[in-house]
């Protein structure tokens, strides 16, 4: 093992978990705001917003555990954190003007974070060895 096991290892988690957290903000930004900025993307469906931003999410959320890929444990962690993650942004929307929480967006949701642990079954553990070797052959040019 090299010496630089340990600290690839904590870049990569780093890497991962910032791939998370900064889209979990800016999602709870964006859902939380009276109205979503003036923008092309913001004009797509409702259904197609939600969908994408959950498939990312439950994907991120497993890239940024510390284990090797993808099983059933995280699978399970992952869906209940999203699906409290969606139940929590309902209920802020209800009390946001110009808001309104819909059942509609649960299930949405719901396909995003299947849609999201299937991508993870496939790539979660090929990029996290992908991530670890670039990462390795960076540190080494160093």
């Amino acid at each position: 093992m090299s010496e630089r096991a340990p600290l690839v290892d904590r870049l990569a988690v780093l890497i991962w978990r910032l791939g998370f957290y900064i889209p979990l903000v800016v999602c709870t930004y964006l859902a939380l705001v009276p109205e979503p900025p003036d923008n092309p993307v913001f004009r797509l469906s409702d259904v197609i917003l939600h969908g994408a931003a959950f498939s990312y999410l439950t994907f991120a959320f497993v890239l940024m555990d510390r284990g090797p890929g993808f099983n059933l444990a995280l699978a399970i962690r992952a869906s209940l954190a999203m699906l409290a993650y969606g139940l929590f942004l309902e209920l802020a929307q209800s009390l946001v003007p110009e808001r309104s929480a819909e059942l509609k967006d649960l299930g949405v949701d719901l396909l995003g974070i299947a849609a999201g642990l299937l991508l993870a079954a496939m790539l979660a553990r090929p990029l996290k060895k992908l991530l670890a070797v670039l990462l390795d052959s960076l540190l080494a040019e160093r």
